[in-house]
């Protein structure tokens, strides 16, 4: 919003400049007249009683400081959690839930005290070498980090001892350290608090330090003014600069507040603006600024966290894009899913399956994104995608059976960098369908969703549902869109819940035109099976139920991926199964496998089922490797 130019007596800087011109002529003059005739005619022992009284003004700021830093040690070392403490001390993990816990704590005891410095806990001092480690701290920077060891100074080491021998808080004389960031030295200030575990013993301190240059200025300020004072001046100078102050830093506080809060994730900031010079726009801007923030994080809330570039730039050029409310339109849905990786999910160990699915839906992400796509939701380590909107494109079925196609073969690249760490492979199923699906914003003002309603979502899900791993599926409405463009094969019948006829699915494995793709060539060894004669029990599942009714059959042939089955009951093709093999040789009964029948040798009879494995688990999958092996 633009705001009116400035008057000439509004702005800040000719009323600063105008009071302390004329502050400063009066204190000149005023200095002067005491110079000439004011310290001639003072005795040699009342100058000396002056003096005095300066130093002790310096000692009464000294103790005010050292008292304001004991009051917020012994009132912040309640705030702080020994067990907390204790267990931070031990693991020496910075990035742990507990070291945050604390680490907020540290930040609470320093924005109560309006400090400048950090706040930090030491722990392990060795009074030899006058060194402690720093077990946690508020704002770490180069010279103080959590785990460091940090060497304090005979004035220090001697009140840290004593702390951590009796555990009475204590604060240091001044004394001076070297500052990088200055390059000087300067004045310190330090107060410890023990830190008291449950028995009473200490096992750490909380550390809290003021930089004596702050007070010392406003030492030499008031030596000034009580000089100034002595000859009649000083007082007006005082409430002049105390009042300029006031009206400068007001804002500033105010601005340094709402800044923090910014940082910490709050949009909901408003700064009040209390005049009308160039900090009131300072301030305006700031609340302008922010006000550009929620609208962004509308967006990225809207449309979650992986959104394409031309999507953004959209939505930022026009803000209806955030309105809510949806239209019809014809897109492309993707669904995709990994075969086996919830039985790994609840037997894995918990790192490991976190950083398989962040890898996996990275890379996954990558691609939707490059192929002009929008990831609606994540659903465990199935993916929900949507081409067509919120941008659209004519091509949206091309791109989205491109997308499919790459994803397959970053699937292959994902597995054999999981292989190299000694981690399990996966495999994934991909369905495709294109329809008329509602499309908006839905949600509140808290709290918004870019949703994609509708039919062709759900027949997505359900041609998603019969694949297998490696396989891409397409429906005849994506099929048709893709014309000459897409190499599949013989289309496969399929009963869908909500159609009555059977459903034709085309397994796609290949792409021309602009994004040519085609399917990764399979793994040989993979597909290898052996001859085998072993006992199997099949159970039937429909949906997420599965049948109580057993089928016994026998495994003629076994691989890694696939079984042949005979039986004497007809399984209808792409139906999912649970599956226990009995190994005669090994005294042993598999636990539970699963797979998708493929086809039968003949459908309408008893006879052999092609049956591919959807999840084995690891003890299973050695047997399957050994009786595999030559």
């Amino acid at each position: 919003m633009t705001q009116p130019a400035l008057r000439w007596w509004q702005r800040l800087s000719i009323r600063m400049v105008t009071a302390f011109v004329l502050v400063t002529m009066f204190a000149v003059g005023l200095a002067a007249w005491v110079m000439t005739y004011g310290l001639h005619n003072v005795p040699l022992l009342g100058r000396l009683d002056a003096m005095r009284s300066i130093q002790g003004l310096s000692t009464l700021l000294e103790e005010v400081v050292s008292s304001k830093l004991l009051n917020l040690t012994r009132a912040g070392v309640l705030l702080i959690d020994p067990t907390l403490q204790a267990e931070v001390q031990r693991t020496a993990d910075p990035t742990s839930a507990a070291y945050q816990r604390l680490q907020a704590t540290l930040i609470s005891i320093r924005e109560a005290g309006e400090l400048t410095t950090p706040v930090y806990t030491l722990a392990d001092y060795r009074p030899t070498t006058q060194q402690a480690r720093v077990v946690a701290v508020s704002d770490a920077d180069d010279t103080l980090q959590a785990g460091t060891v940090l060497t304090v100074g005979p004035e220090v080491a001697q009140v840290l001892e004593w702390t951590l021998g009796d555990g009475f808080a204590r604060s240091s004389p001044i004394y001076w350290k070297w500052s990088a960031q200055r390059q000087k030295r300067e004045p310190w200030l330090t107060a410890f608090a023990a830190i008291l575990d449950s028995t009473g013993s200490v096992i750490a301190v909380v550390a809290v330090e003021h930089q004596g240059a702050l007070f010392t200025y406003w030492f030499e300020a008031l030596g000034l003014a009580i000089i100034l004072a002595c000859v009649g001046g000083g007082l007006l100078a005082t409430m002049v600069a105390i009042a300029a102050t006031w009206h400068v830093t007001r804002p500033i506080r105010a601005l340094i507040a709402g800044v923090t809060r910014v940082a910490a994730g709050n949009l909901h900031v408003e700064v009040p603006v209390h005049s009308s010079d160039e900090m009131g726009r300072l301030t305006g801007a700031f609340n302008d600024m922010v006000e550009g923030l929620r609208e962004r994080e509308r967006i990225r809330t809207t449309f979650g966290r992986y959104v394409s570039p031309e999507v953004a730039a959209t939505l930022l050029a026009s803000p209806e894009g955030l309105r809510f409310g949806g239209e019809k339109r014809e897109v492309t849905v993707l669904m995709s899913d990994l075969r086996g990786y919830t039985h790994f999910a609840e037997q894995g160990d918990p790192a490991w399956v976190m950083a398989i699915l962040n890898d996996f839906l990275a890379r996954m992400a990558d691609i939707i994104i490059a192929y002009g796509g929008t990831i609606n939701e994540f659903i465990g380590d199935a993916i929900f995608a949507v081409y067509g909107a919120p941008i659209a494109h004519a091509n949206h079925a091309e791109r989205a059976a491109a997308s499919a196609l790459a994803m397959q073969r970053a699937m292959v690249e994902l597995n054999e960098a999981n292989a190299a760490q000694g981690r399990p492979r996966f495999e994934m199923g991909i369905g495709l369908n294109t329809g008329e699906a509602v499309v908006g914003n839905i949600g509140s003002e808290q709290r918004a969703k870019y949703a994609v309603v509708g039919a062709a979502v759900n027949l997505a899900a359900r041609v998603e549902g019969c694949t297998v791993g490696g396989q891409v599926f397409v429906s005849p409405a994506t099929y048709a869109r893709l014309g000459d463009l897409a190499d599949v094969a013989p289309p496969v019948p399929v009963e869908v819940k909500g159609i009555a006829e059977p459903l034709l699915l085309y397994e796609l494995r290949g792409i021309g035109g602009q994004f040519a793709q085609r399917l990764p060539e399979t793994d040989v060894a993979l597909d290898r099976q052996v001859e085998v004669a072993l006992p199997c029990a099949c159970w039937v599942i429909d949906g997420k139920v599965v049948s109580r009714e057993t089928i016994h059959g026998t495994v003629l042939r076994l691989g890694m991926r696939q079984i042949d089955m005979q039986c004497e009951t007809v399984v209808r093709p792409l139906t999912n199964v649970r599956l226990r093999l009995t190994y005669p040789g090994l005294e042993h009964t598999s636990g539970d496998l699963y797979g998708k029948v493929l086809d039968a040798a003949h459908p309408t009879s008893a006879g052999v089922l092609h049956i591919r494995l959807t999840s084995v688990d690891s003890t299973d999958q050695k047997i399957l490797e050994g009786l595999l092996s030559p």
